[in-house]
Formats: structure tokens, sequence, C-alpha cells
């Protein structure tokens, strides 16, 4: 409910980037940047230059509220794998919104026995006038791209989706 709610705020105050400004082109750049390699130096640093001080985050997993906690919340997801690299498949955006396409490709230091697994996903995105992030949605496939590697977890998955 949170993120209909948060959605319905910023809706009400209209698109703040112009459809093919240098503002939006820019703002989309930087969060395809940052969110490329999880690993990359100054990735920290680059959380404060894309998300607003206010942002609204949830990946799924977890709901963040304000850039310091998600400067918190992604350097230790950073610190929990070997490598994470998103690549933008593609983009669509309309009246403010913008939804990003990607693929992930993720090494954890314990959980998959090393293993790079690949997860498909969608992230939706809304900016502020200053062009950076105020929400960010993502739909993806957890199950798949996470819980299923987790040794007793993934069992059940696994033989859950053979039943289905």
């Amino acid at each position: 409910m949170e993120y209909r709610e948060k959605l319905a705020d910023l809706q009400a105050a209209g698109p703040p980037l112009a459809s093919g400004s240098a503002g939006e082109r820019e703002a989309v750049a930087r969060f395809q940047a940052l969110l490329s390699d999880f690993k990359a130096p100054g990735f920290a640093a680059g959380i404060r230059e894309v998300y607003a001080e206010d942002a609204w985050f949830n990946d799924t997993l977890k709901t963040v509220r304000g850039v310091d906690a998600l400067v918190e919340y992604l350097t230790e997801s950073a610190a929990a794998v070997e490598s994470c690299t998103v690549e933008f498949l593609d983009l669509a955006a309309q009246n403010g919104d913008y939804y990003f396409r990607w693929a992930m490709d993720i090494r954890f230091k314990k959980i998959a026995r090393g293993k790079t697994t690949r997860s498909i996903g969608m992230s939706h995105v809304r900016f502020d006038a200053d062009g950076k992030v105020v929400l960010h949605q993502d739909f993806w496939d957890s199950a798949g791209g996470l819980f299923e590697h987790v040794p007793a977890v993934g069992w059940m998955i696994r033989r859950i989706k053979k039943r289905l």
C-alpha cells in the first residue's frame, strides 16, 4: 500500500522533468550508471548523487525511506556479493514515470556456491525537479534470483515449482 500512496502523492505534483530535456537524459544516465555495477568504486557516494534526501525505495525485499537509510542498505547489500551488475535492456517513459527493464547478474559470497545467477526485472522510477530519484519500486523474480539459491528455502521453492 505504501507504494501506491507515495506514487499518488508524486503524481498529484505532476511530472518534474520535461520529456526529452537535457535534465531528463542526465537523470536517466546517472541512475543507470550507478546501478550498472554495485562493486564500482564510489558506489556509496554515487547513491547520494542519484537519490533525493527523502527517497522512497523498495526492491521487493525491503522498503527504505531516506537517502541515509538507502546508502546503508545498498552498501550492506553490495558487501554481501562478489559481483552484481545490471544490464539495462530498455526504457519506457510517460508522464514523469520511468520504467527500466533490466537483467541482473549476481554472484553472492555465501549463496549459490559462488555461481552467477541471472534475474530479470523492472524498476519504476520517478525523479524530482533536480533529477534525483524520489521513488524507486522494483518488480523482479526474487524467488528465482535469490531465494531459490538459499539451501533449505531453495529446495522447497524448486519442489513447489515442479509440482505446479
